[in-house]
């Protein structure tokens, strides 16, 4: 079908001028003949006009040119050899006709070069758009995606598909409280940000979003207005930056020196802990700020400092976890996972892990030491 469709959009195209143009000569000689047989040459240009109409829907500029100058010399034609008459009747019914026929041949003149400029600028802005939506689609580092005044995307670059793993197709019109859900409440949760946007012009989030294959990061998001040449609110637009790509990326010695997560350096309170290398990760080594991420109000710190930190994830994210730090430390990199921990109550909390790998100066694996933050 696809490749049937050019032949036949031509095929019709085609038909429709080969259509046109033959009302038009056939408007224009039955015009002639009718006027040979009328006498004072009584309403032969409404015929004529006609077919200046149909010469602009048939060829334009050309054709109204050329089918206003026939008309004109075939009512000159019509004077000469039509049936004889009142002589001054005869004349003014002409300049008449010549009068109207100059006037609509001018208005479909009119009409077409405006037709043309339109045509122009349409052309002009679906190239523009589609360059900017190519140098958009470029920029692989960054996702950027485009809502409508619902929150419904409207647009979804490269750069989302790969930050996020979901497809064009995927995310297309879907809300952005589907998109971006968060932890609780993600349809008032982002009504308050597009309200924030519109009133103070920008929000910034930084927030942890589960990818298609099931792995976290952590996305910096800017969301602003879209508005129109009159200040008018058409949309929201999102940039969206990996930052678990800039922290996985530094080398060792960056690690040791500075923060090495946005979950430091935005001032969380996080749990250090050292840990086997192994699916229970049993403890090391663990903070006593522990107790209060753990809900415990007691003195039970001494207790949980014994347990292993694999013991305190929810048996439905155990798995998942240690599959992910595994593969992580295996690459030689640092992990990040996003998991609920059990406190001592059996309430579920969100936490983020990021660690990585202690290793001896022959790089054997000797355990692991990283922490832990409370995100919802």
């Amino acid at each position: 079908m696809r490749t049937v469709y050019p032949y036949y959009e031509v095929d019709r195209r085609r038909a429709r001028s080969t259509v046109l143009g033959f009302l038009t000569v056939a408007t224009l000689v039955g015009t002639f003949v009718m006027d040979l047989g009328l006498p004072d040459g009584v309403a032969a240009w409404a015929p004529y006009c006609l077919a200046i109409v149909l010469a602009l829907q048939w060829k334009g500029t050309l054709a109204i040119a050329a089918v206003a100058v026939t008309a004109m010399v075939f009512m000159f034609l019509g004077e000469w050899s039509g049936p004889p008459g009142d002589l001054e009747t005869d004349v003014t019914n002409r300049v008449i006709g010549v009068v109207t026929i100059m006037s609509i041949a001018l208005a479909c003149l009119y009409i077409d070069w405006r037709r043309k400029r339109l045509l122009q600028s349409r052309a002009v802005i679906a190239s523009s758009h589609d360059r900017l939506r190519s140098f958009v689609n470029s920029l692989n580092s960054a996702g950027v995606v485009l809502c409508d005044l619902r929150g419904r995307v409207t647009e979804w670059n490269q750069g989302a598909q790969l930050l996020t793993g979901h497809s064009t197709e995927d995310i297309v019109k879907q809300p952005l409280y589907r998109v971006f859900p968060g932890k609780a409440d993600p349809v008032a949760r982002w009504a308050r940000i597009c309200q924030t946007v519109r009133k103070e012009g920008k929000a910034v989030r930084e927030e942890a979003y589960q990818h298609r294959d099931g792995s976290w990061c952590w996305l910096h998001i800017v969301v602003k207005p879209l508005r129109d040449r009159f200040r008018r609110l058409q949309g929201y637009s999102l940039v969206i930056h990996d930052l678990t790509k800039a922290t996985a990326s530094t080398t060792r010695s960056e690690i040791h020196t500075r923060p090495v997560s946005p979950i430091l350096t935005n001032g969380f309170d996080v749990v250090r802990y050292r840990c086997r290398f192994e699916p229970c990760r049993t403890l090391e080594s663990l903070d006593t700020q522990i107790g209060q991420l753990m809900g415990d109000s007691g003195n039970e710190c001494p207790v949980l400092h014994t347990r292993a930190l694999g013991e305190w994830i929810h048996p439905l994210d155990q798995e998942r976890v240690w599959n992910t730090v595994e593969e992580a430390v295996r690459a030689r990199r640092p992990y990040i996972t996003v998991y609920r921990l059990l406190t001592v109550a059996g309430t579920e909390k969100w936490v983020w892990d990021e660690g990585e790998a202690a290793v001896t100066d022959d790089e054997s694996i000797v355990g692991l030491e990283g922490f832990l933050a409370e995100i919802g």
